[in-house]
């Protein structure tokens, strides 16, 4: 065989007029000396070279279809991809525990094409027998070889101990990976921490000190004046890019720390790393938030939330509020219920201060569930009075679709309460929709038949509303002011509102505008065809002994 087909043409960096099996006799010979193991495939993954070393660690005899064979085995065993770039793993063989360090790669020719591949097997046994090993298992992450939090932690304080340099620490989080763990499986899951895993390593400097610290919690130690955002931010898409799925899309956050007082605890620095890194609201593929001090004070009240959020459902002090939705003239029709935590301590604590904390933790379903009972409940209190033809909306966040069986849910609340379901009108908002737009169109269709009403929430706020309207029947479309509010060109917007109200109307949709907050925008509204409204022009949320009151003669 050509050595050419093993090495590749880099073998001519030697001296371009030398024999091939001149050259191969000295790679050969180098190779067997360079004291790692060595495995090479051809471009159909044949095992096609192996030097001593490798069959030493395998403890195969000479046959390479044997060596390969335990080899691949062992790689099988441990749940590692042929073509994961690094990792490292305990070699278990008559009755001996050896740490293996594997390295692969891919060769490629000067015409840019594969001719073939190779591993590199490092012995790391000494840390083994030397009486080390429970050590490494104690700061070393088993999926992906990094470090793990106590490792991390002992390795930073050692690099900051004597440094001049100015060092940041970058803490990153996977959204909503709980999430993707339960729509793909651990596996895949374990897949993508792998790759970030590689991806550190092969990135990394030697005054670099990286490892996973929990879950999909990943922290870098690195020096200031090498980190570039560009360039972060290109390789952390590519690990993104390896997720592909109508239903779900990877967003990596990153929380950044420049460490002023090296000798603070490591921890504490992780922790406001991780504070700027659960400051980022935005959903791009990587998104990179620097720490503040204020940060530390949200922080402080959001600890606050979530450990004060069960107690607060079980001593029901989460109540609704009804915003009214009315026709031009100010009959009432319906209304929105809308979450209030009304605290012993505090008084009423608005939902901007607790949903987005709730969203972040995955704990809004239970939230959602405790409120919807309360609007079928408060349903059920109306039967036999003047607001019994008062219907009442309720949310559906986007991620109570994951975590919930909807349709389940709502059903079971109207045979409890014994309530009409067109009267308890559902609300889901367009993002959700766009995320799943056919899982969605299903529930759509499942809901109508049971007799919910369905609206569709915050219409416009996407860049695919148009193209997800051709999926969805809904039977409501509502539409906030706010779209007028966010634009300088208010005559275009107007054109737009205008086209999506006669497009909503001729697809058999009633529209509710949100937002409505002055005569003249009910005047504007009203001439192009609206004939049902919410806003504070109208009344603003209110208790429902408020609302009774209000429209008690309405």
């Amino acid at each position: 065989m050509d050595v050419r087909e093993v090495f590749g043409t880099n073998t001519y960096y030697l001296n371009e007029k030398a024999e091939p099996c001149e050259i191969g006799r000295l790679l050969n010979y180098g190779v067997q000396h360079m004291g790692m193991g060595v495995i090479f495939l051809n471009k159909k993954r044949e095992c096609v070279y192996a030097n001593r070393h490798a069959f030493t660690m395998f403890h195969s005899r000479e046959n390479l279809q044997e060596l390969y064979k335990a080899f691949s085995s062992w790689m099988t065993s441990q749940g590692i991809e042929p073509s994961t770039a690094s990792w490292c793993r305990l070699f278990e063989n008559r009755d001996k525990e050896r740490l293996f360090k594997v390295r692969y790669h891919i060769l490629m020719g000067s015409d840019g094409k594969v001719v073939g591949y190779m591993y590199t097997i490092q012995n790391l046994s000494d840390i083994v027998e030397n009486g080390t090993g429970e050590q490494y298992r104690l700061t070393h992450d088993e999926l992906t070889t990094l470090y793990n939090k106590e490792g991390f932690t002992q390795a930073t304080e050692s690099l900051l101990r004597d440094t001049d340099k100015t060092y940041l620490l970058l803490y990153s989080n996977i959204k909503d990976f709980k999430l993707f763990n339960q729509l793909f499986g651990l596996d895949r899951g374990n897949g993508i921490l792998i790759n970030i895993g590689e991806m550190m390593i092969q990135n990394a400097k030697d005054d670099d000190v990286y490892g996973r610290i929990n879950s999909d919690h990943f922290a870098l130690c690195m020096p200031k004046e090498r980190f570039d955002e560009k360039s972060f931010k290109k390789l952390v898409r590519e690990i993104a890019g390896k997720v592909t799925s109508k239903s779900y899309s990877l967003h990596i956050q990153v929380g950044v720390y420049e460490i002023i007082d090296p000798k603070m605890d490591i921890t504490l620095m992780c922790d406001r790393a991780y504070m700027a890194c659960k400051s980022i609201k935005k959903d791009g593929v990587c998104e990179i938030a620097w720490y503040s001090d204020e940060m530390l004070v949200h922080a402080l009240l959001e600890k606050e939330i979530l450990s004060s959020f069960d107690f607060a459902i079980i001593n029901r002090q989460f109540g609704i509020y009804l915003q009214p939705q009315v026709y031009a003239d100010g009959k009432i029709f319906g209304a929105e219920a809308l979450a209030r935590w009304i605290h012993p301590e505090n008084g009423i604590i608005q939902p901007g201060v607790f949903i987005d904390v709730l969203e972040r933790s995955d704990l809004i379903y239970k939230l959602d569930r405790y409120i919807w009972e309360l609007a079928a409940k408060q349903l059920a209190n109306w039967k036999g009075t003047q607001w019994e033809d008062v219907s009442i909306s309720v949310n559906v966040s986007p991620k109570d679709l994951y975590y919930l069986d909807i349709k389940k849910e709502f059903t079971e609340l109207t045979e409890k309460y014994h309530i009409d379901p067109k009267s308890f009108n559902i609300e889901i908002t367009e993002t959700a929709v766009t995320s799943d737009v056919n899982k969605c169109a299903k529930l759509i269709l499942e809901l109508q038949k049971c007799g919910f009403l369905v609206e569709i929430d915050d219409f416009g706020s996407g860049y695919s509303s148009l193209n997800m309207l051709k999926d969805i029947n809904a039977d409501v479309l509502k539409i906030d002011m706010g779209f007028l509010r966010k634009t300088d060109n208010q005559k275009r917007a107007q054109v737009i509102l205008n086209y999506t109200v006669d497009m909503a109307h001729e697809l058999g949709m009633r529209v509710i505008t949100e937002g409505v907050e002055t005569q003249d925008q009910l005047d504007f509204l009203t001439g192009m065809g609206c004939t049902m409204f919410q806003g504070f022009y109208f009344a603003k949320p209110m208790p429902i002994d408020q609302f009774e009151e209000l429209y008690k003669n309405k």
